[in-house]
């Protein structure tokens, strides 16, 4: 790299990088998945490549930051293995909830019944 790289063309070359290589894990051997995802990367990098304003540049790498937590803790990819199933490809980093949150919800809008009667009263 040559001297002349500014911090903020730095710190967007880095996202870049970052972006591609997550792309790269968690699609893994997906070639479309990969070339859509790098083609979406360039054109967005591209699109602010001649843009000064700090403050844009600041708002537009935060969100790389954040499409990068996205796609390696909430993206699971699945792989057909026939017979109408697959198989997920959860890595380290996949975010494995205990659907608690699903629970409290799923109760909480039943009008009238109660809650630990189940759903015939308790009959």
């Amino acid at each position: 790299m040559s001297s002349t790289v500014t911090p903020s063309r730095q710190a967007a070359l880095a996202a870049y990088r970052k972006l591609l290589r997550t792309q790269r894990e968690v699609f893994g051997g997906d070639l479309p998945a990969i070339q859509a995802a790098r083609k979406e990367t360039h054109a967005r990098f591209m699109s602010f490549k001649d843009e000064t304003n700090v403050n844009v540049l600041e708002e537009k790498l935060k969100l790389a930051n954040q499409v990068v937590s996205l796609l390696r803790h909430n993206v699971v990819q699945g792989v057909p293995k026939g017979d109408n199933t697959f198989e997920l490809r959860i890595t380290k980093d996949t975010e494995l909830g205990d659907n608690e949150s699903i629970k409290v919800a799923k109760g909480s809008h039943r009008k009238g019944k109660a809650a630990a009667g189940g759903c015939c009263g308790g009959h």
